[in-house]
């Protein structure tokens, strides 16, 4: 008994400094938050199964998302074909409590990342949101970092025409176009 309350504490001792980030990751590729809870426990409970394999505790965050990656791929994957945004998961989106306008600015952000190609807005939230290094986001996706790092400008390239924001300018353009 002793041996598996040891077990869980070092599990949980592992998990604890990233779990926020890691549900919010699972609420931004689900787009639903009851999907988002389902791919979090299921996440979990792949990785404590799997605890007593790990070798490596400093990989345990990266590891982590693989799962989460993998998980929502191989159970949400298809929701894809049967549409990303119905007005039901709007209405549960706006059922948040958040004010009018964070909710727009969020059903915006929400459409132009789903109109992002799917490894790209995967690398995009792995840094940008779960604030993983290229390099753990290069072991999750594969492919070389420059590839990570192209992916992950196009990305912003892409959401900013999609969110029709114009590109940050130099000093110097701007001051030349007075």
């Amino acid at each position: 008994m002793d041996d598996l309350v040891r077990r869980q504490s070092e599990f949980l001792e592992l998990l604890k400094p990233f779990q926020q980030k890691l549900e919010s990751f699972c609420l931004n590729i689900t787009r639903d938050r009851d999907a988002a809870r389902d791919l979090m426990q299921d996440t979990i409970v792949v990785l404590w199964q799997r605890f007593e394999s790990i070798r490596d505790y400093s990989a345990f965050k990266s590891y982590a998302y693989t799962v989460a990656v993998n998980s929502y791929k191989r159970k949400y994957t298809r929701q894809r074909f049967f549409g990303l945004l119905t007005e039901e998961h709007q209405e549960s989106l706006a059922a948040s409590g958040s004010s009018p306008e964070q909710l727009t600015d969020n059903a915006i952000l929400h459409d132009a990342l789903g109109k992002l190609p799917h490894r790209s807005r995967e690398a995009l939230m792995l840094y940008e949101i779960a604030d993983m290094p290229i390099a753990e986001i290069q072991k999750i996706q594969g492919g070389t970092i420059s590839s990570i790092k192209i992916r992950l400008m196009r990305a912003r390239r892409t959401l900013q025409h999609h969110l029709g924001v114009s590109p940050q300018f130099s000093e110097q353009q701007q001051v030349g176009a007075e």
